[in-house]
Protein backbone atom coordinates (compact mmCIF):
# COMPACT_ATOMS: atom_id res chain seq x y z
CA UNK A 1 0.00 0.00 0.00
CA UNK A 2 3.11 2.39 0.96
CA UNK A 3 4.36 1.71 -2.80
CA UNK A 4 0.96 2.33 -4.33
CA UNK A 5 0.72 5.65 -2.24
CA UNK A 6 4.08 6.89 -3.02
CA UNK A 7 3.58 6.56 -6.94
CA UNK A 8 0.65 8.75 -6.70
CA UNK A 9 2.33 12.03 -4.83
CA UNK A 10 2.43 15.21 -6.87
CA UNK A 11 5.15 17.40 -6.32
CA UNK A 12 3.30 19.98 -6.90
CA UNK A 13 0.92 20.22 -4.26
CA UNK A 14 1.38 21.92 -0.86
CA UNK A 15 0.01 19.52 2.09
CA UNK A 16 -0.30 22.10 5.04
CA UNK A 17 0.95 20.45 8.91
CA UNK A 18 -0.47 21.71 12.30
CA UNK A 19 2.02 22.88 14.82
CA UNK A 20 1.47 23.16 18.96
CA UNK A 21 2.94 20.69 20.79
CA UNK A 22 6.62 19.90 19.86
CA UNK A 23 6.23 22.74 17.47
CA UNK A 24 10.16 22.44 16.84
CA UNK A 25 9.54 18.46 15.59
CA UNK A 26 6.53 18.89 12.97
CA UNK A 27 9.09 22.00 11.73
CA UNK A 28 11.98 19.78 11.47
CA UNK A 29 9.37 17.49 9.80
CA UNK A 30 8.31 20.32 7.09
CA UNK A 31 11.99 21.45 6.24
CA UNK A 32 13.25 18.10 5.17
CA UNK A 33 10.19 16.51 2.92
CA UNK A 34 11.82 16.48 -0.38
CA UNK A 35 8.40 15.12 -2.25
CA UNK A 36 5.71 18.21 -2.47
CA UNK A 37 5.38 21.62 -0.23
CA UNK A 38 4.56 21.46 3.17
CA UNK A 39 3.34 24.56 5.24
CA UNK A 40 3.29 24.88 9.11
CA UNK A 41 0.57 26.05 10.47
CA UNK A 42 0.07 26.88 14.77
CA UNK A 43 -3.22 27.07 15.00
CA UNK A 44 -6.53 25.11 13.94
CA UNK A 45 -8.49 28.22 12.66
CA UNK A 46 -5.82 29.48 10.08
CA UNK A 47 -4.94 26.21 8.80
CA UNK A 48 -8.69 25.24 8.29
CA UNK A 49 -9.30 28.48 6.48
CA UNK A 50 -6.78 27.95 4.19
CA UNK A 51 -7.91 24.53 3.27
CA UNK A 52 -11.62 26.49 2.51
CA UNK A 53 -9.71 28.91 0.32
CA UNK A 54 -7.94 27.29 -1.53
CA UNK A 55 -3.98 28.06 -0.65
CA UNK A 56 -3.42 24.43 0.54
CA UNK A 57 -4.40 21.10 -1.29
CA UNK A 58 -4.68 19.20 2.41
CA UNK A 59 -4.30 18.90 5.95
CA UNK A 60 -1.94 17.10 8.36
CA UNK A 61 -3.17 17.58 11.54
CA UNK A 62 -0.20 16.85 13.37
CA UNK A 63 0.35 18.28 16.83
CA UNK A 64 -2.74 20.55 16.88
CA UNK A 65 -5.25 19.67 19.63
CA UNK A 66 -8.03 17.29 18.38
CA UNK A 67 -10.78 18.95 20.19
CA UNK A 68 -10.46 22.12 18.80
CA UNK A 69 -9.15 20.81 15.36
CA UNK A 70 -12.48 18.96 15.43
CA UNK A 71 -14.56 21.68 16.26
CA UNK A 72 -13.08 23.49 13.85
CA UNK A 73 -13.62 20.98 11.15
CA UNK A 74 -17.21 20.41 12.10
CA UNK A 75 -18.29 24.03 11.78
CA UNK A 76 -16.57 25.20 8.90
CA UNK A 77 -17.48 22.09 6.06
CA UNK A 78 -20.90 22.25 8.71
CA UNK A 79 -20.64 18.06 9.23
CA UNK A 80 -21.73 16.53 12.28
CA UNK A 81 -19.85 13.01 12.37
CA UNK A 82 -16.92 12.30 11.76
CA UNK A 83 -15.61 9.31 10.89
CA UNK A 84 -11.95 7.89 10.30
CA UNK A 85 -9.91 5.53 8.56
CA UNK A 86 -6.41 4.84 9.60
CA UNK A 87 -3.52 3.12 7.90
CA UNK A 88 -1.74 0.96 9.77
CA UNK A 89 1.11 -1.38 9.37
CA UNK A 90 2.48 -4.60 11.38
CA UNK A 91 6.03 -5.19 12.51
CA UNK A 92 6.40 -7.24 9.32
CA UNK A 93 5.31 -4.45 6.99
CA UNK A 94 1.93 -5.74 6.21
CA UNK A 95 -0.40 -2.79 5.49
CA UNK A 96 -4.14 -2.43 6.02
CA UNK A 97 -6.92 0.38 6.43
CA UNK A 98 -8.01 0.07 9.44
CA UNK A 99 -11.56 1.26 11.48
CA UNK A 100 -12.64 2.59 13.99
CA UNK A 101 -10.05 4.03 15.69
CA UNK A 102 -11.82 6.75 18.55
CA UNK A 103 -13.70 4.78 21.32
CA UNK A 104 -16.96 6.71 20.20
CA UNK A 105 -16.97 5.84 16.62
CA UNK A 106 -18.70 2.53 15.46
CA UNK A 107 -21.19 2.26 17.91
CA UNK A 108 -24.08 0.68 16.07
CA UNK A 109 -24.85 -0.87 12.93
CA UNK A 110 -25.66 2.19 11.05
CA UNK A 111 -22.44 3.91 11.86
CA UNK A 112 -20.38 0.64 10.74
CA UNK A 113 -22.44 0.58 7.32
CA UNK A 114 -20.95 4.40 6.81
CA UNK A 115 -17.33 2.71 7.53
CA UNK A 116 -17.47 0.10 5.02
CA UNK A 117 -19.36 2.38 2.52
CA UNK A 118 -16.30 5.30 3.08
CA UNK A 119 -13.66 2.43 3.04
CA UNK A 120 -14.80 0.82 -0.80
CA UNK A 121 -14.62 4.70 -1.30
CA UNK A 122 -10.99 4.90 0.00
CA UNK A 123 -9.80 1.88 -1.33
CA UNK A 124 -11.77 2.75 -5.16
CA UNK A 125 -9.12 5.87 -5.03
CA UNK A 126 -6.02 3.99 -4.72
CA UNK A 127 -7.65 1.26 -8.19
CA UNK A 128 -7.49 -1.34 -5.42
CA UNK A 129 -9.77 -3.89 -4.87
CA UNK A 130 -11.62 -4.12 -1.55
CA UNK A 131 -10.91 -6.94 0.67
CA UNK A 132 -12.97 -6.55 3.76
CA UNK A 133 -13.39 -8.31 6.79
CA UNK A 134 -15.21 -7.66 10.05
CA UNK A 135 -14.72 -8.53 13.70
CA UNK A 136 -16.86 -9.21 16.37
CA UNK A 137 -16.90 -10.08 19.92
CA UNK A 138 -16.48 -13.87 19.76
CA UNK A 139 -16.52 -16.96 17.13
CA UNK A 140 -20.27 -17.76 15.94
CA UNK A 141 -20.88 -20.66 17.83
CA UNK A 142 -19.92 -18.26 21.39
CA UNK A 143 -23.56 -17.12 20.32
CA UNK A 144 -25.64 -17.00 23.99
CA UNK A 145 -22.52 -16.64 26.51
CA UNK A 146 -23.02 -12.79 26.65
CA UNK A 147 -25.59 -10.43 24.91
CA UNK A 148 -22.81 -8.11 24.25
CA UNK A 149 -21.23 -10.16 22.46
CA UNK A 150 -24.10 -11.64 20.48
CA UNK A 151 -24.59 -7.74 19.44
CA UNK A 152 -21.25 -7.56 17.47
CA UNK A 153 -22.05 -11.09 16.42
CA UNK A 154 -25.45 -10.52 14.90
CA UNK A 155 -24.31 -6.90 13.23
CA UNK A 156 -20.92 -8.72 11.92
CA UNK A 157 -23.33 -11.31 10.11
CA UNK A 158 -25.27 -8.86 9.13
CA UNK A 159 -22.64 -6.58 7.21
CA UNK A 160 -21.48 -9.69 5.86
CA UNK A 161 -24.39 -10.51 4.30
CA UNK A 162 -25.17 -7.30 3.14
CA UNK A 163 -22.26 -5.67 1.40
CA UNK A 164 -20.70 -9.33 0.59
CA UNK A 165 -17.70 -9.19 2.94
CA UNK A 166 -15.86 -11.35 5.32
CA UNK A 167 -16.79 -12.16 8.90
CA UNK A 168 -13.55 -12.81 10.47
CA UNK A 169 -15.02 -13.39 13.94
CA UNK A 170 -12.62 -12.63 16.41
CA UNK A 171 -9.86 -13.99 14.43
CA UNK A 172 -7.85 -10.94 13.80
CA UNK A 173 -4.70 -12.70 12.74
CA UNK A 174 -6.78 -14.62 10.03
CA UNK A 175 -8.51 -11.48 8.82
CA UNK A 176 -4.92 -9.56 8.18
CA UNK A 177 -3.87 -12.27 5.90
CA UNK A 178 -6.01 -11.31 3.12
CA UNK A 179 -7.78 -7.47 4.39
CA UNK A 180 -6.73 -4.12 3.21
CA UNK A 181 -9.27 -2.77 5.37
CA UNK A 182 -10.59 -4.46 9.08
CA UNK A 183 -13.79 -3.12 10.79
CA UNK A 184 -13.30 -3.77 14.63
CA UNK A 185 -16.49 -4.43 16.54
CA UNK A 186 -16.53 -0.77 18.36
CA UNK A 187 -14.29 1.97 19.39
CA UNK A 188 -13.31 0.61 22.44
CA UNK A 189 -11.77 -2.40 20.69
CA UNK A 190 -10.64 -0.73 17.75
CA UNK A 191 -9.01 1.78 19.66
CA UNK A 192 -7.43 -0.90 22.06
CA UNK A 193 -5.96 -2.97 19.12
CA UNK A 194 -4.36 0.19 17.69
CA UNK A 195 -2.63 0.55 20.83
CA UNK A 196 -1.11 -2.37 20.81
CA UNK A 197 -0.29 -2.40 17.42
CA UNK A 198 1.10 0.11 17.55
CA UNK A 199 2.70 1.18 21.23
CA UNK A 200 3.54 -2.72 22.20
CA UNK A 201 3.88 -4.74 19.17
CA UNK A 202 6.49 -3.27 17.19
CA UNK A 203 3.62 -1.51 14.47
CA UNK A 204 3.35 1.83 12.68
CA UNK A 205 0.50 3.98 12.10
CA UNK A 206 0.56 6.36 8.43
CA UNK A 207 -2.55 9.08 9.30
CA UNK A 208 -5.99 8.26 9.36
CA UNK A 209 -8.62 9.93 6.47
CA UNK A 210 -11.75 11.92 7.67
CA UNK A 211 -14.74 11.30 5.60
CA UNK A 212 -17.41 12.39 4.65
CA UNK A 213 -14.81 14.71 3.97
CA UNK A 214 -13.30 12.94 2.19
CA UNK A 215 -16.07 11.77 -0.56
CA UNK A 216 -15.82 15.45 -1.39
CA UNK A 217 -12.21 15.69 -1.85
CA UNK A 218 -11.65 17.47 1.05
CA UNK A 219 -8.42 16.14 2.34
CA UNK A 220 -7.60 16.06 6.39
CA UNK A 221 -5.56 13.30 8.06
CA UNK A 222 -5.44 13.30 11.46
CA UNK A 223 -2.58 12.14 13.46
CA UNK A 224 -1.32 11.14 16.98
CA UNK A 225 0.01 14.03 18.93
CA UNK A 226 2.70 11.73 20.27
CA UNK A 227 3.77 10.83 17.03
CA UNK A 228 7.10 9.51 15.55
CA UNK A 229 8.20 12.11 12.59
CA UNK A 230 7.68 8.79 10.53
CA UNK A 231 4.08 8.96 10.58
CA UNK A 232 4.12 12.50 10.42
CA UNK A 233 5.86 12.29 6.75
CA UNK A 234 3.73 8.97 6.36
CA UNK A 235 0.49 11.19 6.38
CA UNK A 236 1.87 13.93 4.48
CA UNK A 237 2.33 11.68 1.62
CA UNK A 238 -1.25 10.07 2.01
CA UNK A 239 -2.35 13.65 2.26
CA UNK A 240 -0.81 14.20 -0.86
CA UNK A 241 -1.78 11.04 -2.75
CA UNK A 242 -5.55 10.81 -2.08
CA UNK A 243 -5.79 14.56 -3.04
CA UNK A 244 -4.01 13.68 -6.39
Amino acid sequence: MLNIIHNRINSNMTIGIGAYENADKIEDVANNINFCNVEVFYNSTKIISSLKKGSIDAIVRGTLPSSDFLKEVKNKFNVDKIYRIGLLGTYDKRYFFFAPLGIDEGEDLKEKEMFIEYAKDLLKQFKVEPKISVLSGGRSKDMGRSKLVDKSIIEAEALAKKYGVKHAQILIENAIIDSNFILAPDGISGNLIYRTLIHLGGGSSHGALYYPLAINNTIIVDTSRAAPKEEYISSIALANAIKN
